[in-house]
């Protein structure tokens, strides 16, 4: 299993996303069943504002 923690910057919520993911304030965690493969992961991510 596969799982993976990202924290969202600009984003903010709590509930299911999808089926596998989940978000809780800033923190989004994602379960992957892959087989034979165990991880957990970090990210962090944000937006920058589109210069036009």
């Amino acid at each position: 299993m596969v799982i993976d923690i990202e924290l969202t910057l600009n984003r903010f919520g709590v509930g299911r996303i999808s089926e596998n993911k989940f978000q809780f304030l800033c923190f989004r965690f994602s379960k992957w069943k892959i087989k034979n493969k165990y991880s957990i992961s970090f990210e962090i991510n944000w937006r920058t504002k589109e210069e036009n």
